[in-house]
């Protein structure tokens, strides 16, 4: 490094300490920092922000007035079970120090963000139907006019509500097989939910962890990645259709709803906030499990111990994390003991 009194005016302003202030007050306080590569992300207790440093959007140093950037991603936080579940559980087991020092990390945690932001965007899909939905029912009569009809609620776009929701489904499925390349880059079909789930079979044992979980989501994961073409192109025995309000014969008035139809399935008939809620609990669920299984199978030693992927009990994780539950455990002498 050059002498001080040597530097550029431009050096001495990068090199030197600063302070940032992150978000807003009520975003709470910054839990922790993730490195994404190109930026650092700030998990704050109820939002989520990228800082740039003015290195990283002027690396050659050729405009003094570049400054520090920060930008809100979400509205959604370390508190949030979502944040905890898929993004901080990937932030803590996408580490090349315990997968291989080969292991993309930053593309793992940037694919482990983009899961949770589709899943983000279908809790606002859910959020405004929720709302539209109330809104359209508060301006209801009950009275039934003189010529024996009434003026029914109306959203006026349910399909395109569900179909909007179908393409974030579909996005976060996608996802998933690249997280699942990251593991398996060569063995890895088209048809890749059928092929991961016989490839852990074949290589870990039938009642291997991440064998039995691709056995029980497998069929989920098959309809959620099919939704959106179910809804766009229809066949007789394979469909999502999507109605308005509507009355029922015993003069109820029935909410939003989808009807589904699969092959070898009994039809099912639910409302389309009840579905969308099911879709959104499944892909946290699935997303977390998938992350841990994975890191669990491919998992190697650390400083001679072996190394699992284990729980962490309740009275282990930190308070401004609460809804984390997994992270790497070293074994010894037959006990499983939690690392950080």
């Amino acid at each position: 490094m050059s002498d001080a009194k040597d530097q550029r005016p431009i050096d001495r302003i990068r090199d030197s300490a600063f302070s940032m202030q992150i978000g807003a007050p009520e975003d709470g306080r910054v839990c922790t920092m993730v490195d994404m590569g190109s930026s650092l992300y700030a998990v704050k207790e109820r939002a989520v922000y990228a800082v740039q440093l003015a290195d990283e959007v002027d690396p050659k140093r050729t405009n003094i007035a570049v400054p520090n950037t920060q930008q809100r991603l979400l509205s959604l936080g370390a508190r949030n079970p979502e944040v905890a579940r898929i993004f901080l559980t990937a932030h803590t087991l996408f580490k090349a120090t315990y997968l291989g020092k080969d292991f993309p990390e930053r593309k793992a945690r940037r694919l482990a963000f983009g899961y949770l932001k589709d899943i983000a965007a279908m809790m606002e899909i859910h959020s405004s139907l929720v709302a539209a939905s109330e809104h359209a029912v508060a301006g209801l009569s009950e009275v039934v006019a003189k010529d024996r009809s009434l003026n029914l609620p109306s959203l006026g776009n349910a399909e395109e509500r569900c179909d909007a929701f179908a393409q974030k489904v579909g996005h976060a499925i996608d996802t998933l097989k690249a997280i699942a390349r990251l593991f398996y880059a060569k063995e890895l079909s088209k048809k890749w939910i059928d092929s991961l789930a016989s490839l852990a079979e074949q290589r870990y044992g039938e009642e291997a962890p991440v064998a039995r979980f691709m056995r029980e989501v497998r069929g989920n994961l098959l309809f959620m990645r099919e939704i959106r073409n179910m809804i766009e192109h229809p066949q007789e025995a394979a469909y999502v259709r999507v109605h308005d309000f509507h009355l029922s014969p015993s003069m109820e008035l029935v909410a939003p709803c989808v009807e589904i139809v699969r092959r070898g399935e009994v039809p099912v008939s639910e409302t389309l906030a009840s579905f969308m809620v099911q879709i959104i609990e499944e892909l946290v669920s699935v997303g977390e499990m998938f992350i841990a299984l994975l890191c669990g199978a491919n998992v190697t030693s650390f400083s001679g111990f072996p190394l699992v992927v284990a729980d962490i009990p309740p009275s282990r994780r930190p308070e401004w994390n609460p809804h984390q539950q997994m992270s790497y455990g070293i074994v010894m002498n037959g006990e499983v003991h939690p690392i950080g």
